[in-house]
């Protein structure tokens, strides 16, 4: 069974030759690597040409000028593998992360997809403070990181089976809203923590923030994380209610800018955001494609 792996990237140059020299390193290979560069413009794509020279087995490469979804989607159309494995330039898996990522998809045919451990990365201060911050103040489900996309591994007929990554969503969200189809149409999910992926926290407070705005959009945008987005925003309006937190008076102002730039980000999404295409539909609050509606109508056939 042929065995991809994919990513995407944009402007990495900084990390683009650790990340690639953590997948040569890998103690089983892919069949085949593919990789989708969304217009880099700081000399990423250069960089990954040269680097992609030396590679130990066959590589594709693409640029095109795309948000992360319409790179994932073009990236898996790009090659013929059943299993399709999937990283950010972004972050660094270990030596065994290809072969034990999926693993679970040839051991068990029963399996549709595999989330391995992410872990913080942290290499200053600033990203060592907050790895400690969100381990203690995660609220239900902020916490776990099953199915991101910079750690996941998949078959190909999983991906068809949803119309494969939402495109119309502006940048983030879109691997949320991926696994979400995928858990109402009663996919089988496996978690493999010995399939290990290292990313780095942003590196300073203005890029930190910066990322909570995004993915607060990005949440706004694919109707996820509702209850956790409305709760910082109230506590945006009344700050005395994060007095109300187990953690009390540990790092208030961070913690209050942190729920700011989350609530900004998903009100600016939920005002200004893409709403989906038409022939989407919520079915049990999570929003489903045209394909993964006729995938539930031929469950419900059968």
């Amino acid at each position: 069974m042929k065995r991809a792996l994919i990513a995407t990237l944009f402007n990495e140059a900084d990390n683009v030759s650790r990340w690639w020299d953590c997948l040569i390193r890998q103690t089983v290979w892919p069949d085949e690597i593919v990789i989708v560069d969304g217009g880099s413009n700081d000399g990423t794509w250069e960089k990954l040409s040269d680097l992609a020279r030396s590679s130990p087995v066959p590589v594709q490469l693409k640029q095109q000028r795309c948000n992360i979804a319409t790179g994932r989607n073009l990236a898996v159309r790009m090659t013929a593998a059943d299993l399709i494995a999937t990283s950010d330039a972004g972050s660094f898996p270990d030596p065994a992360w290809f072969g034990e990522i999926t693993r679970p998809l040839l051991e068990d045919s029963a399996v549709d997809i595999v989330g391995g451990k992410n872990l913080p990365l942290t290499e200053n201060e600033f990203q060592k403070f907050v790895a400690n911050l969100e381990a203690a103040t995660a609220g239900p489900g902020e916490g776990e990181m099953f199915g991101s996309a910079r750690n996941t591994a998949y078959r190909r007929t999983t991906w068809a089976d949803v119309g494969g990554y939402p495109e119309w969503l502006t940048l983030t969200g879109e691997d949320a809203l991926f696994n979400g189809q995928l858990h109402r149409l009663g996919k089988r999910f496996a978690y493999n923590p010995a399939a290990v992926v290292r990313w780095p926290i942003r590196e300073n407070r203005e890029a930190y923030f910066k990322m909570c705005h995004a993915y607060g959009y990005g949440s706004a945008e694919a109707q996820l994380h509702t209850a956790n987005f409305l709760r910082r925003t109230v506590t945006v309006i009344f700050p005395p209610l994060l007095l109300l937190s187990r953690h009390r008076f540990n790092h208030l102002g961070f913690r209050y800018r942190r729920n700011a730039a989350g609530a900004l980000g998903w009100l600016a999404g939920r005002l200004k955001g893409h709403r989906p295409p038409a022939g989407w539909r919520k079915i049990q609050g999570v929003i489903m494609s045209p394909e993964s509606q006729k995938c539930m109508g031929r469950s419900v056939e059968r």
